[in-house]
């Protein structure tokens, strides 16, 4: 990987808003059954604070590709702990899933996926949940990590606490975990950033562009059924702060803590 200076400041993208939003939530748009998805009926019942301040969603919302909203409401133990629910087909039937940060007062997080079935938003897998409260995870992304041909997980435990990078296999009803990659952050405790890490389009196994545990080395991960292999690296001027914004697969920009813009551009 080679370090650019990217010189001029990141651009926003302007953000669609539902009147019901989570306030600094994100619209995830699709293309299949689903056409948006998004989080609201604001609460305070789970006062973690990881992502800003102590309001999550207690709602998650689809419309569907024939102009219907559905929607489904947590048990008051439960939050939706996250900023942008993320559309897949994770079973290849054409429709989407919906992948979204789920959180119990007493037991913490877990990456819970919801499909539409009988025009309802159903839990259909989930991964176990870490176990206590105040215990966060930050999805990664989907791709074909193993390269079987089908979509798996990424996610990222406790990024605050010596972060783990997970990959599931989705299987109803529980998400399968093969493998782990200890010492990794994709977050900064209050920040609403939630891409410190992404999916790299590969062949024959996607990788994953991630910072390790001090956010001051970019590393580009794979995984083989022998072990991780970090195919390259590179070590940042100052930490990273901000999501990697993509210009094409090659090529990630991003700002440190200090203010200043870089680019890393992937030579594989």
């Amino acid at each position: 990987m080679i370090l650019l200076d990217a010189g001029s400041s990141l651009q926003d993208i302007p953000a669609t808003k539902r009147p019901d939003q989570l306030p600094q939530s994100r619209v995830a748009h699709g293309y299949r059954n689903i056409t948006a998805t998004w989080l609201a009926g604001l609460t305070d019942r789970y006062r973690h604070g990881v992502l800003g301040d102590e309001l999550e969603a207690a709602r998650l919302v689809a419309e569907t590709r024939v102009g219907k909203r559905l929607q489904v409401d947590l048990p008051l133990t439960r939050v939706f702990e996250d900023l942008e629910p993320r559309l897949a087909d994770l079973d290849g039937d054409g429709r989407d899933e919906i992948i979204v940060v789920e959180s119990d007062t007493a037991l913490g997080a877990s990456l819970s996926v919801y499909g539409i079935v009988d025009h309802r938003i159903v839990r259909v897998a989930a991964t176990p949940f870490l176990g206590q409260p105040n215990r966060w995870l930050n999805p990664l992304g989907v791709g074909d990590f193993d390269g079987d041909g089908r979509p798996d997980i990424a996610l990222v435990a406790t990024p605050h606490i010596g972060g783990i990078l997970r990959l599931y296999r989705f299987s109803r009803p529980e998400l399968s975990l093969f493998a782990e990659y200890k010492g990794v952050s994709t977050h900064r405790i209050g920040s609403t950033e939630l891409g410190l890490g992404r999916v790299v389009p590969a062949t024959p196994r996607n990788q994953l562009l991630v910072p390790d545990q001090s956010r001051r080395i970019l590393m580009l991960m794979e995984w083989t059924p022998i072990r991780w292999q970090v195919v390259a690296r590179a070590a940042l001027p100052g930490q990273l702060a901000t999501s990697l914004i993509s210009s094409d697969d090659a090529r990630w920009r991003f700002r440190l803590e200090d203010g200043r813009n870089f680019e890393i551009q992937l030579h594989r």
